[in-house]
């Protein structure tokens, strides 16, 4: 069987001089990029702490050792330029290590492949929105070594015989141009059948959103607040209805669509998150739904896949507020970087 790769991840380079003062984009970039790291860093701390497939483990410290030292590097920065660290996520306070396993070994495959999807086009977002020459060798670093990263993941996951492709489609072998309006349309008269990109689409937004539902699956069974698991639940639903809309139009064209894997969570229901982890990372969910969405937006033409998401839209977003309510009600949230009030700098003259 294929092993995971031993190649070492890349080296950050530190080698960069002094240079001029961080720009609002790459303030926020980098605040979000610690907080984001400090998170996923807990869950595959705790996911270290019960993993028995050694190519699993070699993974999560792959992947946790990278995001350490981006931890370590923006700290520095900040530090650097007198900018207060984000206090974000600490596994002494956020993980219960004495909590039985809540994933399996499997998902935790499937957790690093799914965030390893999402974390890279961020870093390149990041990248050509940075200016400075150490925050963009910064970037580029973060986005090579999770490169190599998803390469081991993939080939793992494809060894094990546990990866689930994209469907195969039979295409034409001509070249033409679009000559007609029905390219667009999906509801009546002439429906052409579906670009190989919006098959793609389509595919990966149902793979994702049974992922995201097996992870709410597990945080429902060990969350303590009552809003909290109400909450989680309407998210299964939601994610469900997602999978449900999308699946219905590839089976219409007779295109396989992603199981899902409930089997992947234990029965255990002693938490090993603290809540606060838990809508947190619901909400970094909620953040990944709408690059899957705008994806679809992008790379597909017939209108009834374009209705079918702006239906989903409007619940996707107040579900996604109504999260980050939870967690400003509860004191969850940490501010991201503000600009300064001007209108509270007046010297007012004292009589």
């Amino acid at each position: 069987m294929e092993t995971v790769s031993e190649n070492k991840t890349p080296a950050y380079n530190n080698n960069i001089t002094h240079t001029p003062g961080l720009t609002s984009s790459e303030i926020g970039n980098l605040w979000n990029t610690y907080v984001i790291n400090s998170l996923v860093t807990c869950f595959k701390k705790s996911y270290l702490a019960n993993v028995d497939d050694k190519n699993a483990r070699s993974l999560l410290k792959e992947a946790l050792a990278i995001e350490t030292q981006r931890l370590r590097k923006i700290t520095d920065i900040f530090q650097k330029e007198n900018l207060p660290v984000p206090m974000g996520f600490s596994d002494s306070e956020d993980v219960n290590f004495k909590a039985p396993r809540l994933f399996s070994d499997n998902f935790y495959l499937y957790y690093l492949l799914c965030y390893s999807k999402f974390d890279i086009p961020i870093n390149s977002i990041n990248f050509v929105t940075s200016t400075r020459s150490d925050v963009l060798k910064f970037y580029a670093y973060c986005s090579n070594s999770f490169y190599q990263l998803f390469e081991h993941i993939n080939n793992t996951i494809l060894s094990k015989g546990l990866y689930i492709r994209p469907p195969y489609v039979t295409t034409s072998h001509n070249i033409d141009l679009v000559k007609k309006q029905s390219f667009l349309t999906g509801f009546l008269g002439e429906k052409r059948p579906l670009l190989a990109q919006e098959v793609s689409s389509v595919f990966h937004v149902i793979l994702h959103n049974n992922t995201g539902k097996c992870l709410l699956t597990g945080f429902r069974q060990v969350v303590r607040s009552k809003k909290v698991r109400d909450y989680i639940d309407r998210g299964i639903k939601l994610a469900s209805k997602v999978s449900d809309t999308f699946s219905a139009i590839l089976q219409k064209e007779d295109i396989p669509v992603p199981i899902s894997w409930d089997t992947m969570v234990t029965e255990s229901t002693v938490p090993p998150f603290s809540d606060r982890l838990i809508m947190s990372q619901t909400a970094l969910l909620n953040t990944c739904g709408v690059l899957d969405f705008t994806n679809i937006m992008v790379y597909s033409y017939r209108h009834d896949i374009k209705a079918n998401l702006l239906r989903l839209m409007p619940a996707s977003g107040d579900f996604a507020e109504d999260g980050i309510n939870i967690l400003i009600e509860n004191g969850w949230l940490e501010e991201p970087p503000r600009t300064v009030d001007r209108r509270k700098l007046v010297n007012e003259l004292q009589h």
